[in-house]
């Protein structure tokens, strides 16, 4: 897939396609897609013992990875402090409308990932997901972290750990239904929710449904493309 550089303009930051055919013998890329790329296809698209449902650990990345929508930006180096994170954070949340495919329904299985393989401490993305979560619903888009290690349990199983990954990395996508478990622990994330996939409800009635639907002060954090 051939397109118009898309750059970034506070981190200069440029995510590239992980599955275009042009890029697949490796010319020109960062050295960890093909480990991001086997992740994806190896782990994501499979079935596990432990996942705690049937399918795949997530079943939309097979499809993404058919319509070439999944990006990356590779941002090397351990001297990346949580100010460029977040720099970097924010060019993606503009950058992700312009990244193909941008029409529906294709569109809503894209994803952008910023990864960042040479980090070792891992708490300034936790942060950044944190502070940012909130911009990032207010648009129908989700942001996650996955690390080596992350604890994080999995909705269907909490012992499965479902962001441990190969990489450090902060990915963007767009919010599916599946996340209403990570969406309940805060009144503004319930309405922009329901707003989205319940477009039809009266706002009142979205406002009282959202009271009583905000069960915890610290739901669990995004996940992956299915909110696994």
């Amino acid at each position: 897939m051939n397109t118009d550089r898309i750059v970034g303009t506070r981190s200069g930051v440029e995510p590239v396609n992980l599955f275009d055919p042009d890029r697949a013998a490796g010319n020109g890329v960062h050295p960890h897609v093909a480990e991001l790329r086997r992740w994806m296809v190896g782990y994501l698209c499979q079935s596990h013992p432990d996942l705690g449902r049937p399918g795949h650990v997530c079943p939309y990345t097979s499809h993404a990875i058919a319509l070439r929508s999944l990006w990356a930006a590779f941002i090397t180096g351990r001297d990346i402090d949580r100010q460029r994170i977040s720099a970097i954070v924010a060019d993606l949340y503009d950058l992700f409308p312009s990244l193909p495919p941008r029409d529906e329904p294709d569109s809503k299985l894209k994803a952008v990932i910023a990864v960042f393989p040479d980090l070792t401490e891992y708490a300034d993305i936790d942060t950044v997901q944190h502070d940012q979560k909130t911009k990032f619903v207010e648009q129908g888009l989700m942001l996650g972290q996955f690390y080596p290690g992350c604890t994080v349990p999995g909705l269907h199983n909490p012992a499965f750990r479902a962001l441990d990954a190969p990489l450090p990395m902060l990915a963007i996508r767009y919010m599916a239904p599946t996340d209403f478990p990570f969406l309940n622990a805060r009144h503004e994330w319930m309405h922009f929710y329901l707003k989205i996939f319940a477009p039809a409800i009266p706002k009142f009635i979205a406002t009282a449904m959202s009271d009583r639907l905000v069960v915890t002060p610290d739901a669990p954090t995004d996940l992956g493309p299915d909110g696994r």
